[in-house]
């Protein structure tokens, strides 16, 4: 009779132990879903970390035109040769050059300004599609919406500037097209304030490139 208390000590004990054994920890962290920042499952912009540098992975969008070969000339090489990118000046201007264009600076500087305003449409397009994206997070919308207002200034002071060369009047380009490429640097600054990683990186590089080959080929013409 002595015994049995003893026993029942053990068998309480016993079960408490189990019980403890099978119950989770409090302390461990289950990782979350790819939606669990209420993003959509398949949306690019799902993060376990909420990180606001997203979406910071996959490729960059890029323009539908500027992976194709042109067809250089040794006119336009000489031309494109009086910029700092002599190369990128030389591949984007011929994508654009037919036979029936004379090479001079003039025809190549009006070609590279309108280069330069087919790729802002191409931007202005993509940009929309990136703001309106479900699951979008906020700060990409707001880094968006920044480079649009740009966009669309580029584009005009673009139309602008060949409006002012088409008048031969340089120094009136350079002008408008020095505020196409400040408009750009502030749709950098609006990216960089935002602390994210822009899904449209390359397409921003290229636009950035041919605005500043734009303004060294005006800029040429004005001294000459």
């Amino acid at each position: 009779m002595e015994i049995k208390p003893f026993i029942l000590l053990i068998s309480v004990f016993h079960y408490l132990h189990s019980s403890y054994s099978i119950r989770p920890d409090k302390s461990s962290t289950t990782p979350e879903s790819p939606g669990a920042d209420n993003s959509p499952p398949n949306s690019p912009y799902a993060s376990i970390s909420k990180s606001p540098l997203a979406p910071a992975e996959g490729p960059s969008a890029t323009f539908s035109f500027t992976s194709k070969p042109g067809n250089s000339s040794p006119e336009l090489e000489k031309i494109c040769r009086t910029t700092k990118l002599p190369t990128e000046c030389v591949k984007y201007v011929s994508l654009f050059l037919n036979d029936n264009v004379k090479i001079e600076p003039l025809t190549v500087t009006m070609t590279a300004v309108r280069v330069s305003t087919e790729m802002t449409r191409q931007a202005i397009e993509t940009a929309t599609r990136l703001k309106n994206e479900p699951g979008a997070p906020k700060n990409l919308k707001a880094a968006m919406s920044t480079c649009l207002d740009n966009y669309q200034s580029i584009s005009g002071d673009n139309d602008l500037a060949v409006q002012a060369l088409d008048k031969r009047n340089p120094k009136e380009a350079s002008l408008k097209l020095s505020l196409s490429l400040t408009s750009m640097n502030t749709c950098f600054d609006g990216i960089t304030q935002m602390h994210i990683v822009s899904p449209m990186r390359d397409m921003e590089a290229e636009l950035e490139r041919l605005l500043r080959i734009n303004l060294q080929l005006v800029s040429g013409m004005v001294k000459s």
